[in-house]
């Protein structure tokens, strides 16, 4: 970026809220509702975490938890990052990076005023989008392939089409197992 981008170019003005107490019944419509796909979760007006589309999934759906009995309090994250509105675009976006987190509260003197999502940052820096992706590339584990060669068992002795290393020994299928 060739100038210093203020997060509050491009934060999405306004917040859509959940109190913590809310089921995830509530919280789901309304994201549906909203067109969203994150809610901040305010405890007595104070953001205090942020609920996603993901948690939802993740932490109810895949555990088989009761979304009507579940609360936002209980699947939300708290490990909150808050920016302030006048705090440097690319700054706050590579914390967001480190921290893996999609979206983060904008906050002008403890009072929060918007939202700053992903989706803003590429809108205004689109060589965002390659840096999450080496981002996800470097943390993502190799695993090698696994190739099968001919040749002699060295534990049996037999000839086999489809020797593989284990532990440092070419074995035949037999002796894998």
């Amino acid at each position: 970026m060739s100038r210093e981008v203020e997060i509050k170019e491009v934060m999405t003005d306004g917040v859509i809220a959940i109190e913590t107490d809310k089921t995830v019944v509530q919280a789901a419509k309304l994201l549906r509702d909203e067109g969203i796909r994150g809610l901040v979760a305010v405890e007595n007006g104070e953001a205090i975490g942020v609920i996603v589309c993901r948690d939802i999934v993740y932490e109810v759906v895949a555990k088989g938890m009761n979304p009507q009995e579940t609360k936002v309090e209980d699947i939300m994250s708290t490990d909150l990052i808050v920016a302030e509105e006048d705090e440097v675009l690319d700054e706050v976006a590579m914390a967001m990076v480190r921290n893996n987190v999609s979206r983060i509260p904008v906050v002008r003197q403890d009072m929060l005023v918007g939202i700053l999502t992903q989706s803003d940052i590429v809108r205004a820096w689109p060589g965002f989008a390659e840096i999450i992706g080496e981002e996800e590339e470097m943390d993502a584990e190799a695993t090698p392939r696994q190739t099968n060669k001919e040749g002699t068992c060295e534990s049996c002795e037999n000839y086999s089409e489809s020797l593989v290393d284990a532990d440092g020994l070419l074995l035949c299928p037999e002796c894998r197992e």
